[in-house]
């Protein structure tokens, strides 16, 4: 019998955050709910949009962080309703100071979850959307024309080049 199973993914996670939070805290929280986290980017300011400010205030800050154990593509939509029960407990009076945006990475692409659909997005389930957000050919990420601009940061790109580095060693064992 052939096997149509895809192989298990690299579980991501984008976080856009207010500095009145402290960051070790919701990390703790992230690896909680979704796994220990193996690697993270550099920090950035998110500055490529205001998009957060009036909810989350000024000077936000970005990173980007993998998780270690293989994670299954098809539950993509449960990591998203995860990500956001936590941003809850991080909500100020109705208003968040953390966006928690998972997605995975394989070998060809990056694919974000989100729970606001566009003509891009493929529905999962329970609200949930994933969009292709960064394609790998020709020896690097590529944008899409609606990748973010933060996606595009060399620091990001290199955090998913290692990441995608280490996944690829992973289906070699």
């Amino acid at each position: 019998m052939i096997d149509f199973s895809p192989p298990p993914v690299n579980l991501i996670c984008a976080m856009t955050y207010s500095p009145k939070v402290y960051l070790e805290n919701v990390l703790a929280d992230i690896e909680s709910a979704l796994g220990a986290i193996d690697n993270r980017s550099e920090v950035i300011d998110f500055i490529h949009t205001d998009y957060y400010t009036a909810e989350m205030g000024p000077d936000l800050k970005k990173l980007l962080v993998s998780f270690e154990r293989p994670f299954w593509a098809e539950d993509l939509w449960l990591a998203k309703r995860a990500a956001i029960d936590l941003e809850g407990l991080y909500s100020q009076a109705g208003n968040r100071q953390v966006n928690l945006d998972p997605g995975y990475l394989e070998t060809s692409k990056l694919v974000l979850a989100s729970t606001k659909n566009f003509s891009h997005r493929i529905y999962l389930s329970q609200g949930i959307w994933a969009e292709v957000t960064l394609i790998y050919a020709d020896g690097k990420f590529q944008k899409l024309p609606w990748t973010y601009p933060d996606y595009l940061e060399k620091s990001f790109l290199d955090f998913l080049v290692k990441v995608r580095g280490r996944y690829k060693q992973s289906l070699k064992e």
